[in-house]
């Protein structure tokens, strides 16, 4: 067996793409902050479903639980997008 044939291909030094080192204003999008909204949501689901097994008032509770999580849900996005522009 000749040693040539057992040699390797050299592998290149950088194969990782370069990343931009300056970000413009335009680049950096505003993240939403944390909210507990989407847990009052899921909460309300379960209230609502919870009430069709139980009783009809939790169900209502449900519904009120799911309207004021989707109320301060949207309310945070809208406010974020007019904050953006």
């Amino acid at each position: 067996m000749n040693h040539a044939d057992t040699q390797e291909s050299p592998e290149p030094e950088n194969t990782e793409p370069e990343l931009p080192t300056q970000q413009t204003e335009q680049d950096i999008e505003q993240e939403l902050e944390p909210t507990y909204s989407p847990a009052a949501l899921a909460m309300g689901i379960t209230f609502m479903l919870w009430g069709i097994l139980t009783h009809w008032s939790m169900s209502l509770i449900g519904v009120a639980v799911i309207v004021g999580a989707l109320w301060s849900w949207m309310n945070e996005i809208r406010n974020s997008w007019s904050e953006s522009n």
